[in-house]
């Protein structure tokens, strides 16, 4: 049975496992190793379960944690070749963590872990497809736009955890100066909720059924609008919650319900 646990997700910090109750990854480590520890207890998973620590990109609310934890786990460190430089440039790894290039499909705790590339303001981020046995989890977050490889990496998943960052009205009228709202609002930035839920309504007609949004803007966005807005697109289409799909909002601060199937 595949475990999905999204730790934390927002700008205040990520983390999500993915796996079985033996054996899985860590996506991202944005927040304090201490934190990350006991958000694992809560979800019921040993740290000793956690093989690999995969990161998205060097953004400090991804990789915050990444030092002291890598160092506790014991476990090697996945990502792009950019984005394993900007770890080591922000002093986010030990001299003796392991440090392993992820540029294609590669055998992970059991899993087979695809990476693909994702447009966001850094280097080279990177969305992960997982596959374990029968069970695929498709993950991409920090993303400006849904490229066709972005939706290579998560047709036919089982579950996708996506972003949904901002609503476009709360940000219009929020404090941000404008060149931060350009940014957020650009093809390398942030899916809106409606972005969001126009890529789960193709993922939903093609057959995926479980949903998992992350990544909520704090002060853009609120886990009510996010949830609506993509319940709103799916209905219209003809799809019934409980049914053909199946919703869930990850918490900001603190661990969400785990999705096991």
């Amino acid at each position: 049975m595949i475990h999905v646990c999204p730790l934390f997700s927002g700008s205040s910090g990520n983390s999500t496992y993915i796996g079985t109750k033996e054996a899985g990854v860590l996506i991202d480590a944005g927040r304090s190793c201490k934190s990350i520890l006991s958000a694992l207890d809560q979800c019921g998973i040993d740290p000793s379960a956690v093989k690999a620590i995969l990161i998205t990109h060097d953004h400090n609310d991804h990789i915050s944690g990444l030092r002291v934890l890598a160092k506790r786990l014991r476990a090697p460190v996945y990502a792009s070749e950019e984005t394993l430089c900007g770890i080591l440039r922000a002093g986010c790894a030990e001299k003796d963590t392991q440090l392993m290039e992820l540029s294609g499909p590669s055998d992970i705790a059991g899993m087979g872990v695809i990476p693909f590339d994702t447009p966001h303001d850094v280097a080279h981020s990177q969305g992960f497809r997982l596959e374990a046995g029968e069970r695929t989890v498709g993950f991409a977050t920090d993303l400006g736009r849904v490229t066709p490889e972005i939706w290579e990496g998560l047709y036919g998943a089982d579950l996708v955890f996506l972003e949904a960052n901002y609503d476009e009205a709360m940000l219009a009228v929020s404090s941000y100066p404008y060149y931060l709202k350009t940014r957020i609002r650009s093809d390398r930035g942030h899916l809106s909720n409606t972005d969001s839920a126009q890529c789960i309504r193709r993922l939903a007609l093609s057959g995926t059924g479980r949903f998992i949004l992350g990544h909520l803007s704090k002060e853009n966005n609120t886990p009510d609008l996010a949830g609506q807005t993509v319940r709103q697109v799916l209905v219209e289409s003809g799809l019934e919650e409980g049914r053909d799909f199946l919703l869930q909002v990850a918490r900001r601060l603190e661990p969400s319900q785990p999705v096991c199937f």
